[in-house]
């Protein structure tokens, strides 16, 4: 395996080698000392390794942000909407969508189409298809599950759970216990009967897990922009990028070595992803990987140690824009050019996505109509 590490805090400082930048942000929250102070006791409380909350806690409220970033600061930024833990933001030809919580939005022309299932959960993500056929990829983290809706009849053509493809052990974060996942009665029944502990989840309205004894976690799904059959996926707690054929359901492992990580999505070098935990966005295979380390920027409080927190990442014009939750700042970088820019934003803000993207004034009207329902 060839593995080359890059410190980008050795990068030139420059705030001209990017253009103008308009953005359309979810906000999962805007407290994100709250956030901090629960992620750490939870690392204090599992003896597993696998990271998150432990319990269900109350849903908090967040909000979908328009933002500007020229010549090296945030100008021109309103809060457009107040609604449940926003987190996947995607747009393409005219459209937009947006999820909250358990929620889907989608607002094309002077409408906006709201949609659910009972096992949609902490949505993470949501992603146009790119070629023409009106469809959206959804990641319902909270069930380690990826749907796809046809949004001309807001019907379901496609769902994959991790649990029936190869990815059903759980873990008690308090004992580091196995178990098992299933949403089957007979699968539950025959676990039960070879004496293994299993959850069974068959009313999904009731019964939340969550995040740390979740299977795979996967926190971004994306159609891959070379083959639209096949989908990019990040697996949080196994700290890879999976590609998964909707024709076979099979799950390929594609870039490993990451931690907590976010925003898997291809690449002139192969697969990108955040990992998020390590303080790294990792571009490559593999075989191959290239580290662009984030450990040596300035801006990062004392009180959080070693503790990186890297949300996501965008590729732009052949540079990186990377979410530093930690040192509440926008990170740009060229990884060619080897130029960086750290733009800070509002340090109550627990910002979970960004696209790019200038809503029109009837796009704004209706994003702002989502947060009075």
């Amino acid at each position: 395996m060839n593995i080359n590490k890059i410190d980008i805090s050795r990068f030139q400082q420059n705030s001209s080698f990017y253009n103008r930048l308009q953005f359309l942000l979810t906000v999962k929250s805007f407290d994100l000392a709250a956030i901090r102070k629960r992620y750490i006791k939870s690392r204090k409380n599992n003896t597993s390794e696998r990271v998150g909350s432990v319990e269900r806690r109350k849903v908090t409220e967040g909000g979908i942000v328009q933002l500007e970033i020229d010549n090296g600061s945030v100008k021109n930024h309103q809060i457009l909407a107040r609604v449940p833990e926003p987190r996947g933001v995607d747009s393409h030809k005219g459209k937009i969508a947006l999820s909250s919580e358990n929620k889907v939005y989608i607002i094309s022309g002077n409408e906006v189409k709201e949609f659910s299932d009972p096992w949609f959960s902490y949505i993470h993500t949501v992603n146009f298809e790119r070629s023409g056929q009106n469809a959206l990829l959804v990641s319902s983290s909270g069930y380690d599950a990826i749907f796809e809706y046809d949004l001309d009849t807001l019907s379901k053509n496609y769902e994959w759970f991790a649990w029936e493809n190869g990815f059903s052990h759980g873990l008690d974060p308090k004992t580091g216990k196995k178990f098992y996942l299933t949403r089957r009665k007979d699968v539950y029944q025959q676990h039960k009967s070879q004496g293994e502990e299993c959850i069974y989840i068959n009313d999904p309205d009731s019964q939340v897990l969550p995040t740390a004894k979740r299977a795979a976690f996967i926190n971004s799904v994306v159609y891959d922009s070379i083959n639209e059959q096949e989908i990019i996926a990040t697996f949080f707690h196994e700290g890879a990028v999976y590609s998964i054929n909707k024709e076979t359901n099979q799950a390929v492992l594609k870039l490993d070595g990451l931690k907590s990580p976010h925003g898997g999505q291809r690449s002139a070098g192969g697969f990108i992803g955040t990992s998020t935990a390590s303080g790294m966005v990792v571009n490559g295979n593999i075989e191959n990987k290239i580290m662009y380390l984030f450990h040596s920027l300035p801006g990062k409080p004392d009180s959080l140690g070693d503790l990186e927190w890297l949300q996501n990442s965008i590729v732009v014009d052949n540079n990186i824009i990377t979410i530093d939750s930690n040192r509440n700042s926008f990170v740009i970088f060229n990884p060619e050019k080897k130029l960086i820019d750290i733009v800070p934003f509002d340090p109550n803000w627990a910002i979970q996505d960004m696209i790019i993207s200038d809503p029109s004034h009837a796009q704004l009207s209706l994003i702002k109509e989502i947060g009075n329902r």
